[in-house]
């Protein structure tokens, strides 16, 4: 099984992002995860580094590549901090 690091994002206090990830082949199986860094906010001694990923629907994209695509939720659930987010999939070729 191989790995990409798709990206990363800062998203603020209790916000959330959605990512469109394109370029994969009818035949690839995806998985992502995240790796959560806890980012700052005023007054906040001790941030808090937690998100949930929730993947989306997947999507044959012709208007862009041609190639299958996935929507991806992130949702930052520290109250009062940001969150440095990595996306990275983990994919296998059929």
């Amino acid at each position: 099984m191989a790995v990409a690091d798709i990206g990363w994002t800062t998203i603020a206090a209790n916000s959330n992002v959605e990512w469109f990830v394109h370029g994969w082949s009818s035949n690839d199986a995806v998985t992502y995860s995240i790796v959560v860094f806890p980012g700052t906010g005023g007054g906040v001694p001790f941030p808090l580094g937690d998100a949930t990923l929730t993947q989306g629907n997947s999507i044959k994209w012709d208007a862009v590549d041609g190639t299958f695509a996935h929507r991806v939720y992130i949702q930052n659930n520290a109250p009062f901090n940001s969150a440095d987010v990595h996306l990275i999939a983990q994919y296998e070729s059929l």
